[in-house]
């Protein structure tokens, strides 16, 4: 019986042995002789290469047989684009804007985003007719606001143009978030700056 106890304990000893070996090697093994491409490879060597490339190209090395040139610097500015007067252009970011009653928010030059966060609003359109289509994107609902519709709060609403369309307050005015081109005008038609 000892003498199995002693075969077991140096068999279980041996298997302790291979397991400790492995992990050694496990440790010490480095991918720089794997024939895979590893992203550590890709980040250090290649963009690298590639980036000095691609600016050798631009400033006019020669690459192989052909010569690339940069082109020419062009003096005439773009032309800017007319925004009617009192139109506020948000970029990418959001303003939040207090709409007393009355006042009217439009899409200025481009289309703008709403969002009514609190008070009452509806749309105004010169399109009358629901069968023209031509009301504002509810995204959220997926659905279209027809002329004195009414706004729901707290729903993304798009204005693609300006066309006449937007979003009126009622009693008491509004809250609400634009971004995009727009523009503010009071109940007589004035622009207001906000």
């Amino acid at each position: 019986m000892k003498k199995i106890i002693k075969i077991v304990a140096c068999v279980l000893l041996a298997v302790a042995l291979a397991f400790c070996a492995l992990c050694v090697y496990a440790a010490t093994y480095s991918s720089e002789d794997d024939p895979l491409i590893s992203l550590s490879y890709v980040n250090e060597v290649l963009l690298p290469q590639i980036k000095d490339m691609i600016n050798d190209a631009v400033s006019g090395a020669d690459i192989g047989d052909v010569t690339v040139t940069a082109p020419p610097e062009t003096t005439e500015p773009e032309p800017e684009e007319e925004y009617p007067e009192g139109t506020v252009n948000t970029g990418s970011r959001y303003n939040t804007v207090n709409l007393k009653e009355g006042e009217t928010l439009y899409a200025s030059v481009n289309s703008c985003e709403v969002i009514v966060r609190s008070g009452s609003t509806k749309v105004v359109s010169p399109f009358t007719v629901k069968w023209e289509e031509q009301g504002v994107a509810d995204t959220t609902a997926g659905t279209d606001i027809y002329n004195d519709e009414a706004v729901p709060n707290n729903h993304t609403i798009i204005i693609p143009r300006d066309d006449g369309r937007g979003i009126t307050t009622l009693e008491g005015g509004a809250w609400v978030m634009v971004r995009g081109d727009y523009i503010i005008k009071d109940e007589s038609g004035e622009v207001i700056n906000k």
